[in-house]
Formats: structure tokens, sequence, C-alpha cells
């Protein structure tokens, strides 16, 4: 008679051979064969209906079904305190749901399901082990985080938050130990020991696992980070710290970066990153080229820069002199309309203001009584005493009149002068009356060449340059309209030229001194941008001083990193051609320990050397890295600093589940 292994060989060959029928019969063969083999508990053999149900059970268990059902089970199962109710739970409603379908008695189909059940679980015990454990933890999960602080969280300290875990774990083990046990006391109290001991682990494991975790997430997050922003982890790493030196979070960095503009660099930043600038500036390689390139890039384009900023804020350029000479050609233009005006001009009485004049000479004394007899010699006809009735003679008086206010001092003097140029000037409207509309024009080109000088004093220090709020006063007033003028007047236009072209001269002056042309256009107090903000607006002063302000933060940004690194420069460039270490050293080592200290010696210098070349390539490699990054301001770059920063957030999550994974196991470790 066959073998049960002869059988499986054969059933082999004729699957394999495609024999349907020759299989078919060797596989029940086989199964007989197995169910005759196959004992009861109690020494009895099975009936071949029982063993081959049996036979069935096991192939079901030691297929894929098996596989998911050992998994899905234990995973029921090992659920804290629930699990048995729920497995048990799941078990009759497969037995209920089977009755109806295959017509057999409900316990035989619940004793079906257990069977099935064991027989998954044995054939598979690993699955069955690791979905156990998982179930453990799931369960236990959501009941630490819904009590944070009686499985040991919240902020107490950790001797109090351990003691109140072990309560807690202690009494979720001790309670599903009864459930599974049926109210043993032993099982009770080893589920209380398990879950005790274990939960008054849980908050330090869970504090050590959670700051693992948190250190592998930061460090994952960042990596990533840096590789969207085409640079490496240490670069990253080593910014982040200089920046934080600087006392700057992201917030910080973007706005700081947002106000120095598409120019400003990382090593922009603070002293700190202005330190690490200097280092990388100081070692020769690519990274000094990369960081000393830039920066000398960038200084030789901030005249342009200022430039254009002066150019978008306060106008074009004008020269003062050009410009005074246009008006005063549109003055000249006006004479043609003087003369036009008094070509056919009737006489007309000027004595009664010679006679005024006479009564003033008369009482007044010292240098106004000498303006007014000058005046008074010139009402009259030339070589007579006679006042003249001709308007041509009191207008070219008024005119000799503005020519002596124009260098006079004395109050008393201009006084008398003006009240004279008032009088005459009265008169001159009522005798030529379409001569007040020629003065106007002609008074406003006066104004406007007097606004302009005015406007060339404005930044000045001195005692004669306006306050701001008498600057304001001049704008206010100098755009009223004077006399027959209509529209307002371009007095204020006149200013702010002049202005301009002051600043334009300050540029000029130093332009390779960006300190000093801060001092010059923005002064030492707040005065200047007032007056400017009152001349332009105040977005336009505004801008003009923050870029004033950027370009002496780049200015001393390089400073600090070129000039200051000189000497570290030379003594590495020394190091490099050999020039510096121990020329005693192989005697040194011989007179303290001989041939043997020699060798020693000369072992360790060729060592180093050899260490100095292998690194030599990654150093210069993390130094050109950092300088790229040093030198721009891109947002991947930040987005990376940024996360970089974030480093040590809460990972409560993490806590809590290592938490979990030591109570969960710890409420079924008595089984």
């Amino acid at each position: 008679m066959a073998t049960l292994e002869q059988l499986g060989n054969a059933l082999r060959n004729a699957d394999q051979a495609g024999d349907v029928q020759a299989a078919t019969r060797l596989a029940a063969e086989i199964k007989r064969m197995r169910a005759e083999e196959t004992p009861t508990a109690g020494g009895r053999h099975l009936s071949f209906e029982e063993g081959a149900a049996l036979l069935d059970r096991e192939e079901s268990a030691a297929n894929g079904s098996g596989t998911f059902g050992a998994a899905t089970t234990s995973y029921i199962n090992g659920i804290p305190i629930a699990g048995p109710i729920l497995l048990d739970g799941t078990q009759r409603g497969a037995a209920a749901l089977s009755s109806a379908i295959n017509g057999k008695g409900y316990d035989e189909n619940l004793k079906e399901a257990q069977a099935l059940t064991k027989a998954a679980q044995e054939a598979h015990p690993r699955v069955s082990t690791a979905a156990g454990i998982t179930g453990a933890v799931a369960g236990t999960l959501p009941m630490v985080a819904a009590a944070p602080a009686a499985f040991g969280g919240g902020s107490a300290g950790l001797l109090t938050r351990s003691g109140m875990s072990m309560l807690s774990g202690g009494a979720v083990g001790g309670t599903d130990a009864a459930v599974r046990s049926g109210g043993d006391a032993g099982e009770i109290w080893n589920g209380i020991k398990w879950g005790g001991g274990l939960g008054l682990a849980g908050p330090a494991v869970g504090k050590a696992v959670g700051s693992g975790a948190r250190k592998l997430m930061d460090l994952y997050r960042t990596a990533q980070a840096a590789q969207a922003a085409g640079t490496k982890l240490g670069t990253v790493n080593q910014i982040a710290k200089a920046i934080a030196g600087d006392g700057l979070d992201e917030a910080g960095v973007r706005l700081r970066l947002d106000r120095l503009g598409p120019e400003g660099m990382i090593a922009d930043l603070g002293p700190n990153t202005q330190g690490k600038a200097a280092a990388l500036a100081a070692m020769p390689g690519r990274g000094q080229d990369v960081m000393r390139s830039a920066l000398e890039a960038r200084q030789a384009g901030a005249n342009a820069r200022i430039a254009e900023v002066v150019d978008e804020t306060m106008g074009r350029n004008v020269i003062p002199s050009f410009v005074d000479e246009g008006i005063q050609a549109n003055q000249r233009v006006l004479g043609p309309e003087y003369q036009r005006l008094f070509r056919n001009v009737r006489p007309h009485d000027f004595l009664p203001i010679a006679d005024d004049l006479d009564r003033q000479i008369h009482t007044l004394r010292g240098d106004a009584q000498r303006a007014l007899r000058q005046v008074r010699g010139m009402l009259n006809t030339t070589g007579t005493d006679r006042v003249s009735n001709d308007p041509r003679v009191a207008f070219q008086t008024r005119q000799a009149i503005d020519g002596m206010l124009g260098t006079e001092t004395d109050t008393k003097v201009v006084a008398a002068l003006t009240e004279a140029r008032q009088m005459i000037d009265d008169s001159l409207t009522r005798a030529v009356p379409q001569l007040k509309e020629v003065d106007s024009a002609y008074a406003e080109l006066a104004r406007q060449r007097e606004a302009l000088t005015r406007g060339q004093s404005v930044l000045d220090h001195g005692r004669t340059a306006p306050r701001p709020a008498e600057l304001e006063r001049e704008i206010a007033e100098g755009g009223l309209p004077q006399g027959e003028q209509i529209g307002p007047s371009a007095v204020p236009f006149r200013l702010s030229q002049g202005a301009r072209a002051e600043v334009d001269r300050i540029l000029g002056s130093n332009a390779n001194d960006i300190a000093r042309l801060n001092k010059l256009v923005k002064s030492e107090g707040d005065w200047n941008r007032a007056r400017l903000a009152q001349l332009f607006g105040q977005e336009k002063a505004d801008r003009l001083f923050g870029a004033l302000d950027n370009e002496l933060t780049f200015a001393r940004t390089r400073q600090a990193v070129t000039s200051n690194s000189e000497t570290a420069r030379r003594l590495q460039h020394i190091a490099d051609l050999g020039g510096t270490g121990d020329p005693n050293l192989a005697r040194n080592a011989y007179a303290a320990g001989g041939a043997a200290g020699a060798v020693r010696a000369a072992g360790i210098r060729t060592a180093d050397k050899i260490a100095n070349a292998i690194m030599g390539g990654r150093r210069e490699a993390a130094n050109a890295s950092l300088a790229e990054a040093m030198v721009s301001n891109r947002d991947a770059l930040v987005d990376a600093l940024a996360q970089a920063q974030r480093r040590g957030q809460n990972t409560k999550l993490v806590e809590d589940l290592a938490k979990s994974i030591l109570l969960g196991p710890g409420a079924t470790g008595a089984r």
C-alpha cells in the first residue's frame, strides 16, 4: 500500500502532467488516509467525515485566507478589556449567519468558527502576535489621547506623571485580565503588575522615544527642504545656527530680506551671518571666490541703484543754472510787453506822491531820509525840480526801488522804501491799467527763480535751512497765485527742483562713500526726511531713505566680510604653501622619545597630510555650498531655514504612541 509521501509525489506529477482525473483521485485518497490517521483528544480515531472537516480547516488556516483570519481575529482579541467581547461577538455573528446558509445548528457553527480562529492563529503565530500587539496599542492609544493626565501626560513633573501612568496602567491591565480570566484573582493581580510596571515607565520612555522621533522627523524635513532649495542639509544647519544667534525667527528673516530688496543676502541679516561670510571670504577656495565676487559685484552697482531710486522718487535731475537761464529768458520775453503798454500812455499826476515823500523826508533822519531823498529826486524831470507826469519815469523809479530793496538790510530803510514803492505802484496801476497783468507774470517768474535757489538749501544743516514747519508754510504760500495771476504758482515745483539738484550734487560728490552719503542726505535727525516728504510725498521719501539704508547695510557687510579677513587669508595661504608647522618636529620628537619617537612623529605628520588631502575636497565643496547660500535670498532657501528653526516642536502623538506601545502589551502581558 502506498504511503502518504508516495501519494503526494504522485499527486504532484499528475498535476504537472495535466491529468485532472488522476489528480482528483489521488487528492481524495490522501484526504482519506489523513482522516484515518488523525486521533481525537481522547485517543479515538476520527471518522472519515470528521477527519476531512479537520483537514479542510487546516488547509484553510494555512492559505491566504487563514493569514487574514489570524491577523483580524488576533487584532480584535488584542484590544484591552473589550477585545474578548468583540471577538466573541464576531464569532457568534458568523455562526448565526452560517446557520442561515448551511442549515447546521448554531452551536455547531459557533464551534466551527472558534476552531477556525484557533487554527488560523496557530498556523500563523508571527502574524497573530504582531496583530495582537497592534490591537493592544490601537485600543490603548484613544484612552491615552482622551485622558493624557491620567496616563502620564500634562505639564507635571516626571515623578508625578509616572505615578499617574502606573495607576492607570495597572487599572487597564487588571480589568483586562479580569475580563479574559472570568474574574480569576491571580490573573487579575498578574495583569495589575504588568500594566502598572510598564505604565510606570511610560512617561520616561515616551519622552525619550518622542525626542528621538522628533529629531528624525526634523532631520528628514530639513533635508527635504534643503534639497528643494538646491543646497545641502549641512549648509542649512549652519546658516540656521547663525540666524538664531542674531535673534531672528522665520518672520524676522523674511521681513528683513523683504526690506533689503532683491539685492539683499543672507549675509546681511546680522553680525553672526556676517561673521560666517567673513570666515568663508578668508579661506582660499571656491567658497571664497563666490563670496567675494558676489559682494564686489553688488558694490559696483550701488551708484546706479541709488540714482535709479532718486530718479523714480524725486523726478529727473536738473541743472539749476540751466533752469534759471530759462526763467530769465521768459522774463526777457516780457520786455516788449512793457514797451507796448507805455507806447501810447497818457500823462498822469504823480505830485501827491512827491508831496508825501517830502513830508517823510522832513521828519526822517539818517539812512532812511537819504534813501527817500534819492527816490524823490528820481520822480523829477531830468535836470529840473518839477515832478514828471510821465508814467514811464514812475515805472523806472519803481524798478530802481526794487534794486535798492534787493541789497538793503536796514529795517527802517526797507520800511520807508517799501511804502514809497507801494504808492508809486498804486499810481501806475491807475495810469496804465494793464500793467499789473504783465507785472504778475514777471513777478511769478521772479518768485520761481527765488524758489529754485531756496530749494537748494532745504537740506542744509545751518541756520539758513528752513525747519520742516517753515518749509511747509513756504510750500503752501508759494502755491497761491499773486496779483493778477490766474491759477496756482510754480513756486513749489521750483523748490522741489532745487532740492533734487542738491541731492544730485551730494550723490556726485560722495558716490563711493555710502556712509557719508547717508549722513549728508538723511542728516542725524528726522528733519530731512520730513522736508523731502513735504516736497515729494511721504511714500517717495520713505522709499528713498529705505534705499539709502539698504545700501549702507550692503556696504557694511562688504566691509565686515572683505576688509577684516585679510590677515586670516594670508595665514591660510602661508599654511597652504607649507610655511607653518614646527620645523624642528622630528628633532624634538627624537630628543623626547628616541628613534621610535621620531618615527611616530613622521608618521603622524604623514597621516595629517593624507587626512587633509582627503578631507580638503569635501571641506571646499561644503564651503562653496555655504557661500552660494549666504549670497542668496531665495524663497526656497528661507523655507529651508524656517524648517530648520521649527525643530523641537511638540510630538505629542509620538509620545502617546510610545506610551500606548508599553501599556497595550502591559495590559495583556499576563495572558
